[in-house]
């Protein structure tokens, strides 16, 4: 396997990562699939979200669909 090049960690699998992003005075939510040499698919970009408790809310809102 070739050396990674980027910031995503090597700890990464090949399924659904997210982050909160902060922008000015918004807060964001952004999905992406990664695979297993770390290119991004199916990046996903919610929000704004008027703070972090509520972007973080929604995050694991969508990490637990079920529920």
């Amino acid at each position: 396997m070739p050396d990674r090049v980027g910031i995503t960690p090597k700890s990464w699998t090949t399924d659904l990562h997210q982050g909160i992003l902060h922008l000015g005075k918004r807060w964001y939510v952004v999905s992406a699939q990664l695979d297993e040499h770390g290119h991004a698919e199916g990046v996903r970009l919610d929000g704004p979200f008027a703070d972090e408790v509520a972007a973080q809310a929604s995050a694991r809102l969508s990490e637990n669909p079920q529920r």
